[in-house]
């Protein structure tokens, strides 16, 4: 296994924020959308081979709902590893808290609130990047 040399270039924060916002205001909410579909109950499974016609639809719907569901998981678990900066991305864009209310309960100022989550904008950037095969980390040019 061969990994890439770390990207030397410099980090554009406000279009990063711009990426990561726009992420989760699409893709994100469709991934919950999709995970939060009701299973039925009378799903099913055929063991036959995949064909172009849908003969069986609630094995796709099923399928797709499994696949959003470890999504979410996975996208979860990057926002766990990003240490002291989880609370502010997991404030701004999951529980989608206003900036003065993340103020009030980190007990953090206004600009040092906004410093910490175009961090953690960037952190969550990169990581997908590298991990998940996303682009939304910008660079200056």
């Amino acid at each position: 296994m061969r990994l890439d040399p770390p990207d030397n270039r410099e980090v554009d924060y406000s279009k990063t924020r711009n990426n990561v916002t726009n992420w989760f205001d699409t893709e994100y909410s469709k991934y919950q959308r999709l995970a939060n579909i009701p299973e039925i109950s009378s799903v099913r499974m055929s063991l036959a081979p995949k064909s172009n016609v849908h003969a069986n639809g609630i094995e796709d719907l099923t399928v797709t709902r499994a696949n959003a569901k470890q999504v979410l998981e996975f996208v979860e678990a990057v926002i766990n590893s990003l240490g002291d900066y989880k609370p502010f991305l997991e404030a701004r864009y999951i529980k989608k808290l206003q900036a003065w209310h993340i103020e009030e309960r980190l007990v953090f100022g206004h600009s040092q609130t906004q410093n910490r989550i175009r961090k953690a904008c960037a952190l969550f950037a990169q990581t997908m990047d590298m991990t998940a095969g996303t682009r939304l980390t910008a660079y200056k040019d």
